[in-house]
């Protein structure tokens, strides 16, 4: 599907259309789809969330510019105006790829409410190793060489953003440095911002305690609980299938047009 929010170096222009107003900064697995579907039922407009990325290989080409920007001074940092071109659409985000840039985001949007959705270390890290199991199966790879330039592309993009957060780390030694990176990044964002501008929650304490720090009216109906692994599960798998399946006509194509020149030809 193509964007109308592009890098800066395409030839493609984009302004903000609604005001970012909140920004999720907590990890990945700690209830971020749950807080997406909170915030879009708040009126949110449009929630940004790492499937937004895998649904669209321009804004992967995005991210990762500025990910070589911030991380291998290649090219120039984001500012406001560049991170509008992707989310200008976006009154806020969640997650991975956006906790990759949590104080430039912090700075480019003064006005915007911070939000930390918090689990205890030992909990996200069973969570997180059930999702890693679902991308790095055999048959996700599988998929991710078939369609290179667009399933395979955001596999790639997820694994190497994951790994500037966790980096390259020897299984033995995983569990515990993730959990101290875990726990690093959250006292990171802490020292970025006064505590009014933000709000610790842990997803299941409901509606009352998000309303009150937005000061938005509660609404009626149970707050979100969407299992993202669950989720991730049913998307790698219906990608994956589709991709195995026009893979297989493809090859019947060919071998169909293989026996017909066999036929007429030989």
């Amino acid at each position: 599907m193509a964007s109308n929010y592009l890098p800066r170096n395409y030839l493609g222009r984009a302004e903000r259309t609604v005001p970012m107003r909140v920004l999720v900064l907590g990890f990945f697995r700690t209830g971020t789809a749950s807080m997406r579907g909170a915030l879009e039922t708040l009126g949110y407009k449009h929630t940004h969330h790492m499937d937004d990325v895998l649904r669209n290989p321009v804004e992967v080409d995005m991210w990762t510019e500025a990910i070589e920007a911030k991380f291998f001074g290649k090219g120039q940092p984001y500012g406001r105006a560049d991170w509008d071109r992707v989310l200008g659409h976006c009154q806020a985000v969640t997650g991975v790829p956006a906790i990759l840039f949590s104080e430039d985001l912090i700075a480019a949007y003064p006005e915007a409410k911070v939000i930390l959705t918090i689990r205890d270390p030992t909990e996200w890290w069973t969570s997180y190793n059930d999702l890693q199991g679902i991308w790095c199966s055999k048959r996700t790879r599988l998929a991710a060489r078939l369609s290179p330039t667009h399933f395979g592309k955001g596999f790639t993009f997820i694994k190497r953003s994951v790994s500037l957060f966790l980096g390259s780390l020897v299984p033995e030694a995983q569990e515990e440095e993730s959990k101290k990176r875990f726990v690093a990044h959250y006292d990171h964002v802490r020292r970025l911002l006064p505590q009014d501008r933000l709000l610790e929650y842990e997803v299941g304490e409901g509606w009352q305690t998000l309303c009150a720090f937005l000061e938005e009216p509660v609404p009626q109906g149970d707050f979100p609980r969407i299992n993202d692994t669950e989720g991730s599960r049913k998307m790698v798998n219906s990608r994956a299938g589709r991709i195995f399946v026009r893979t297989g006509l493809q090859i019947a194509f060919l071998v169909l047009l293989i026996c017909l020149g066999i036929i007429f030809f030989v």
